[in-house]
């Protein structure tokens, strides 16, 4: 209602810019922010002030940080100046007081030198002149010889101090235990411990621990060594033992293997010699090999006791033999097989047969018979490391080629592969002639291997449009170009007609239908799919090299059922196709019409 009287005029400024919001958008309200504006206002204005904050902190650490260095890098470089300084102080030093006597000596000559040739001018002896410069070359001996004794003092002490010592050292090495075992003096060790390891070097050349004697307590006398005596090994000190002990003995060979002793011979060659049998077996005669067995073995002479000493077969035996710890399977009797025959076959004794097999002590073996055998595994494992060259294939590389020339499924090969041949260096190693690893050292190609060039369809068969003509009788042409070469009864037992395509031409469903066969088949028609046009007609494709097609399947005309190939009995890529009424063959170049 108009009253008379000038109504007031609503104006929002802005706060910012000072200017009237009512310009060009109307009359504006003062509203109140959002809650969504409100907290990310709030967060960035605290995030931006932390934000600062953290930088500022970390410039100011990265200041002292680089102040500190600074100044630790100052008085490095200040203490090395000032090191340097004195060294070269103290060099200097020295040699002015190493050169002092001779200036002085210089300057007396360089001073008498016009006094000598005046009084000669004069027909005179400088007798002055010359005892001045007498006098002056005996100090300067006498400093010499001053400075060499100050010197030479303390290292004569020192050499000395050295010879004392040693001479002490070895007056105490010379004291020692005289050892008295079962009345009879055995010899001189160093301390008892030596005494203690000769018991036990003593134990290991008894085969049974029965056999072990009794070791009495030995009498130790502290004394110097006399005139001719030695310190003795443990070994030794064992075979004193052995022979104060008043049993049976003889001087032999003790084979040690993994610290065990197995027993003793007389003569120390045919144990070798039967060692280095078995490492022969196993040699190549390959230049280089390394041919050694696994386990460690010693053998050390000594004096044993007559019930540790063994014939050589024995020794011969076990080394031949089969390891005492070899798990334990099962042998099933054969015909001819015999106890003692299998102990040898098996490297172990026929009495290790009884203790495994009880049953056998009052009856002999069965065919069929199942028994508890060791397994073989060698007493002594012979490992071989060698080095060897041989001839390798190595597989050459697959280029696949895509094209959309082909539709998908399709594969051919342009370029076919051959594998190239390289020289194999290695290190193999064998235990008991099987091969546990292989290092190849080194490889040089000797033939280089041809990459295979495959082509490869990458165009899908269900964006592939036919574009064949369609026959007045509703017909559409099965492939992509082509002609027909041989029709129906070119040859004899020929039931259609032959379109020659290259491989990977895609083949069309002549008229929409079910697909009642896709056989995948290396004979007759090869790969080949069957259409039902539910009008008394079929269709049949055959020879394909790919099916896009599976039974059931309902397909349109012109839709991509397959590729063109050379399968079954085929003498080339060719689509072969029949036309079908009512299961009588008909001629299919009265139904399909060439592009």
């Amino acid at each position: 209602m108009d009253t008379g009287k000038p109504q007031p005029r609503i104006v929002h400024r802005n706060r910012r810019t000072g200017t009237d919001g009512n310009r060009g958008a109307g009359i504006r309200i003062n509203q109140k922010p959002t809650l969504i504006k409100f907290v990310l206002v709030f967060l960035y204005k605290n995030l931006y002030i932390l934000g600062v904050t953290l930088l500022r902190r970390k410039n100011r650490m990265l200041r002292k940080i680089r102040r500190f260095f600074n100044r630790l890098r100052g008085r490095s470089y200040a203490r090395i100046e000032k090191s340097a300084r004195g060294l070269i102080s103290f060099w200097q030093q020295l040699i002015r007081r190493a050169k002092a006597p001779f200036v002085r000596l210089r300057d007396v000559r360089k001073k008498m030198s016009p006094v000598i040739e005046q009084s000669r001018q004069d027909g005179k002896i400088p007798l002055r002149a010359y005892f001045q410069i007498i006098r002056t070359f005996a100090r300067l001996l006498f400093a010499i010889g001053r400075t060499f004794f100050n010197h030479a003092l303390p290292v004569a002490a020192a050499i000395l101090l050295i010879i004392a010592v040693r001479d002490r050292i070895d007056v105490a090495h010379s004291v020692g235990l005289a050892v008295t075992y079962n009345d009879q003096h055995i010899g001189f060790i160093q301390h008892e411990t030596v005494f203690e390891d000769a018991i036990r070097v003593l134990q290991d050349r008894f085969i049974s621990d029965e056999d072990i004697p009794i070791v009495l307590t030995p009498q130790f006398t502290l004394r110097e060594l006399e005139a001719g005596e030695q310190f003795m090994e443990p070994r030794a000190v064992a075979d004193m033992i052995v022979r104060a002990s008043g049993g049976e003995i003889d001087e032999g060979f003790g084979l040690y293997v993994d610290g065990i002793f197995l027993g003793a011979y007389n003569e120390f060659d045919p144990i070798w010699d039967e060692l280095n049998a078995i490492l022969d077996a196993h040699r190549t005669g390959i230049e280089g090999e390394d041919v050694d067995f696994v386990r460690s073995y010693g053998i050390y002479g000594g004096i044993f006791p007559l019930s540790s000493m063994r014939s050589m077969d024995e020794i011969s035996a076990q080394l031949h033999g089969s390891d005492p710890n070899s798990p334990i399977v099962s042998y099933t009797v054969r015909e001819g097989d015999t106890l003692p025959l299998l102990a040898t076959n098996l490297g172990v004794s026929y009495q290790r047969l009884i203790e495994l097999n009880p049953q056998l002590i009052n009856g002999g073996i069965e065919v069929g018979q199942v028994l508890r055998v060791p397994e073989y595994q060698p007493f002594m494992p012979v490992k071989n490391i060698r080095t060897i060259v041989f001839p390798e294939e190595f597989p050459f590389e697959i280029d696949e080629i895509e094209t959309i020339t082909y539709v998908r499924g399709h594969r051919s090969i342009a370029v076919r592969g051959q594998p190239g041949v390289r020289e194999v260096t290695a290190r193999v190693a064998e235990l008991n002639g099987v091969e546990i690893s292989r290092e190849i050292l080194d490889t040089r190609i000797l033939t280089s291997p041809v990459t295979q060039r495959v082509i490869v369809g990458t165009n899908d068969p269900r964006g592939i449009v036919a574009v064949g003509p369609v026959s007045s009788l509703g017909f559409l042409w099965p492939t992509e170009g082509g002609r027909i070469t041989v029709g129906l009864g070119g040859y004899p037992g020929h039931t259609g007609v032959d379109i020659p395509r290259p491989a990977g031409t895609p083949i069309f469903a002549s008229a929409a239908g079910t697909v009642v066969r896709a056989v995948n088949s290396t004979v007759g028609y090869g790969r080949h799919v069957v259409i039902d046009h539910h009008n008394g007609y079929t269709t049949w494709y055959a020879h394909m090299q790919v099916i896009h097609a599976y039974v059931g399947q309902r397909v349109n005309q012109g839709d991509v059922i397959g590729l063109v190939g050379s399968t079954g009995r085929s003498t080339g890529n060719h689509l072969h196709f029949e036309v079908r009424r009512h299961g009588r063959i008909m001629n299919p170049a009265h139904y399909i019409t060439p592009q």
